[in-house]
């Protein structure tokens, strides 16, 4: 120790701090090196900011740089910098105290988990304007060596063992700026290996603007070459004008973490430079396939940087869930350092770029949708169930999501079409907006339900993602026109007038009226149906109430769901059920009423894939067919 070193002890928040960080285990430790850096890239800034009014800094034409020096034999890791420098009133308070609020109720958290036991969540260290003081949690020992760039002050040597005290006296440094000397705790070491260090520096500080320059000496006191190892400039910061598409799609590979899949290339990118009122840069893309994780809790999101520092590699509140599938970078210049992932849901600045980001990306979408529509079919067939979440999550968007939606139908061969071009398309007297939800495409396009429908033209819309039950419910009706599902409640579509069947011929109350005596439990009800053209017959669900895909959702979900009744309909129109219709008139007691009653229930669960009894169903269907090959 210098001879004309004071000693001095920590203020009792900063002991407090430096006995949980140098006494429990800190699963990302790597954060220290972060902040070091980011305060030797603030200090470089200070520097330049002041020299531009102030010609008496010492170097002031200095070229900014930082230095990282690891000497294997020693094991000290250096970090240097020619910044502005700390006075010796500047590191007592700097180095000595905590100026953040935030650390002490941080101290109260983790002194609450270890009195209950559990390991305090120490991955907040660095989040709470206390980075300088993660490097005790890899260094049993630190110098500080720092020059003020302010002339008439003389250079401080600060140096502690995190045991509470700290000494404070001069220092033969002659350039400005400070060095930082860490004496590296064994199990540390490894941030003394070259490849340990670039690659955490390529992580945090990969675009911090000044470079950052790396050199090993080793074991035997043999010095590498120094290299810079950061790119110093971050592609996001440069005019949108100098950049091509080309340089975007190659930036979309760092984004995608280095790799994408064949096909994947970006199907739209959002570059976005905001001044009012927050200050913030994003760089957003929309992928081309769907992301790995786009369904598990610990998907990646958007990265956040401040000041091209990253702060939050997976930031999930820089947008709603529904937009989960963008991926891309945010920078801010008025997001501080020491914001953590519990004060990101309170923090006034995430809050207001979450709102700009989610407008914009919505319009983003829209253009897509208007002007490049072939692209939008993949978007939407990416994440169109995605998006559909935002209707029940997202009531301030619900306009701009309404007019995102896309769905297949009766009429589109395929093709996608808008809720607005399905009602720019209805024709005369139709008065609603129909649709069917089911577990394919495949299997609704053949229902019986949609008969009456297509028998009058009117459009049915396929709603087969499982998140459709749920929009239908947030989605009532759109441009004053209901959505009405064709498989629930009496759908009364009523006939061309040149079709209108003859009442006198189509009278089966006998039929219904055994059936419903017959049926007993099985069904709610049994009538004659107004949906029907082709088919004998349908089961249909009450309205409002739970469909029957539905139920095969919370089925498969494991959810208990209560036996209901259906309501049995039959097609007063169709042979088979007048037949039957007729024969209960005549002879109530011939037990082919009810075998051919049976049958009716059976075909109508069996056009939905769920038949109870198929062994009494094939006996029926025999019996039938004997009943019809006798003499």
């Amino acid at each position: 120790m210098n001879d004309k070193a004071e000693k001095h002890e920590f203020k009792a928040e900063v002991s407090a701090l430096l006995r949980l960080v140098t006494n429990s285990l800190y699963t990302n430790r790597e954060i220290f090196l972060r902040e070091l850096l980011s305060n030797a890239s603030d200090a470089l800034d200070k520097a330049r900011f002041q020299g531009l009014v102030d010609s008496s800094l010492r170097d002031r034409d200095a070229k900014p740089a930082i230095q990282v020096h690891a000497d294997e034999q020693s094991g000290v890791l250096v970090i240097e910098d020619n910044g502005i420098g700390m006075t010796r009133d500047e590191v007592a308070l700097n180095l000595g105290t905590i100026a953040h609020s935030g650390t002490l109720n941080f101290l109260e958290r983790a002194r609450a988990q270890q009195e209950s036991g559990q390991k305090p969540d120490l991955n907040l260290i660095g989040q709470f304007g206390v980075g300088f003081y993660s490097a005790f949690m890899v260094a049993d020992r630190i110098d500080v060596y720092t020059l003020s760039a302010v002339p008439e002050h003389e250079a401080v040597h600060w140096s502690s063992t995190g045991d509470g005290t700290f000494t404070l006296g001069p220092s033969q440094r002659e350039l400005r700026g400070t060095r930082i000397e860490l004496h590296l705790k064994p199990e540390a070491r490894e941030f003394l290996e070259r490849y340990r260090l670039e690659t955490v520096i390529r992580r945090y500080s990969n675009y911090v603007m000044h470079p950052i320059r790396v050199q090993i000496t080793d074991k035997e006191g043999k010095e590498d070459e120094e290299k810079q190892v950061n790119e110093a400039t971050a592609f996001w910061m440069r005019p949108a004008k100098e950049l091509t598409e080309a340089d975007y799609k190659e930036f979309y590979k760092h984004v995608m973490g280095g790799f994408v899949l064949p096909g994947d290339e970006p199907l739209g990118h959002l570059h976005i430079s905001a001044d009012a009122p927050i200050q913030f840069v994003a760089l957003l893309y929309i992928p081309g396939k769907p992301p790995a994780d786009l369904f598990m809790e610990d998907r990646k999101s958007l990265q956040l940087f401040a000041r091209r520092v990253l702060i939050i590699d997976n930031c999930d509140k820089l947008l709603p869930a529904y937009l989960r599938f963008v991926r891309g970078i945010v920078d801010s210049e008025d997001l501080p350092l020491n914001v953590s992932r519990e004060m990101l849901q309170e923090h006034n600045t995430l809050n207001a770029i979450r709102r700009q980001l989610t407008r914009k990306v919505l319009k983003q979408l829209a253009d897509i949708a208007s002007e490049r529509p072939d692209d939008y079919t993949k978007v939407w067939d990416n994440f169109g169930a995605v998006l559909k979440e935002g209707l029940h999550t997202d009531g301030g968007h619900q306009d701009e999501l309404m007019g995102l939606l896309r769905f297949r139908s009766t009429n589109s061969d395929g093709k996608l079409v808008s809720l607005a071009d399905y009602v720019a398309g209805m024709p005369e007297g139709q008065d609603a907006i129909y649709y069917i939800t089911g577990e394919s495409q495949e299997a609704v396009a053949r229902s019986p339900h949609l008969e009456a429908c297509l028998a009058r033209g009117y459009q049915v819309l396929f709603l087969t993602d499982p998140i459709d039950e749920w929009v239908v419910q947030d989605l009532p009706k759109y441009k004053d026109k209901p959505l009405r599902s064709v498989t629930q409640g009496d759908l009364d579509i009523p006939e061309k007038p040149e079709d209108k069947p003859d009442d006198s011929k189509t009278d089966i109350g006998p039929a219904l009226a055994v059936g419903r005596a017959l049926l007993g439990e099985k069904v709610k009800d049994v009538r004659a149906s107004k949906r029907l053209r082709e088919s004998a017959s349908c089961l249909v669900d009450d309205e409002g109430g739970l469909s029957r895909n539905m139920e095969r959702i919370l089925k498969a979900a494991r959810q208990n769901v209560p036996t209901r009744q259906r309501i049995l309909e039959l097609n007063p129109d169709h042979p088979f059920v007048q037949a039957v219709s007729k024969l209960a008139k005549e002879s109530p007691a011939d037990d082919r009423v009810g075998t051919w009653l049976e049958l009716l229930y059976d075909q109508a669960a069996l056009a939905e894939g769920v038949v109870a009894d198929p062994a009494g169903m094939v006996k029926r269907i025999q019996s039938v067919l004997n009943s019809a090959i006798k003499p």
